[in-house]
């Protein structure tokens, strides 16, 4: 489903699908539900991009604590580490799997990051 607390879906595809216990989020990017990028360095992004990935989680309800992979494009393998520091303050002790790509670019070349996630949807019967 589109969620209404991330940005509209820049493509035919949805932000979110749950299908057999598992909650796919599709890659979320540093743009606001305004349509804004954030001002700042790749910190600033990624504090959209995670708050986007919680916001989605949220309207499936689900928190972060149900993650369980994330994955995240970069196209700056040397911004790792601030985008862990903040992606940390989002999961606290929770730590789900995790792979981390450098990438040529994105769809808009001011982008530095993008994260896609799953979750377990834990009741029962949630699809």
């Amino acid at each position: 489903m589109n969620q209404r607390k991330a940005p509209a879906p820049l493509g035919a595809y949805v932000q979110t699908i749950t299908a057999a216990g598992l909650c796919f989020v599709s890659g979320q990017v540093p743009v606001g539900p305004d349509g804004d990028l954030p001002a700042g360095d790749v910190a600033a992004q990624a504090e959209q991009v995670f708050t986007n990935l919680q916001n989605c989680l949220a309207d499936e309800g689900l928190t972060m604590s149900d993650v369980v992979s994330i994955t995240t494009y970069l196209v700056d393998i040397s911004d790792a580490a601030e985008v862990s520091a903040v992606r940390s303050r989002f999961f606290g002790d929770q730590k789900p799997t995790s792979t981390v790509v450098e990438v040529s670019g994105f769809l808009n070349p001011a982008w530095r990051l993008e994260v896609q996630a799953i979750a377990v949807a834990r009741e029962a019967g949630r699809q």
